[in-house]
């Protein structure tokens, strides 16, 4: 994983304003994502969410707080919320298969052109080991 000096200056900053440990930053769909250790992610927003709009307004920049875990699929769960899929699972075949409990989470979910779900590929793959991602 490598950090710019742009991605180094948000780190510290946003450290700085919300005392959370900051593992990893990057731009993932136009947001600023920030992978916050175990147990951080409470912190890092804050109470009704004051430092991610205090954040959101000084940069510009909309942000989104993942709150980083060594099991995939806590860590997916954390990557998808606010969408509540009904089963996330990882199969023999080191697959992500996430179950939807309605369309319109689905297409949450897999994105126009199938954004949102190459987007999410991306990202768990920078930490795990995984094959592939399916909706069902």
């Amino acid at each position: 994983m490598k950090l710019n000096k742009e991605s180094l200056q948000f780190i510290n900053f946003f450290e700085d304003l919300t005392k959370a440990k900051v593992k990893d930053c990057f731009f993932n769909n136009g947001r600023l994502v920030f992978v916050v250790g175990p147990g951080e992610a409470s912190r890092a927003v804050g109470i009704k969410g004051k430092n991610i709009l205090k954040m959101e307004r000084i940069t510009g920049k909309k942000v989104k707080v993942v709150e980083y875990s060594s099991d995939v699929i806590k860590f997916v769960r954390s990557f998808l919320y606010p969408v509540k899929p009904q089963e996330i699972n990882l199969n023999e075949n080191n697959e992500i298969e996430i179950k939807a409990d309605s369309t319109h989470d689905k297409g949450i979910l897999i994105g126009r052109d199938r954004k949102n779900l190459t987007n999410l590929k991306e990202v768990v793959s920078k930490y795990f080991q995984v094959k592939n991602i399916k909706i069902l």
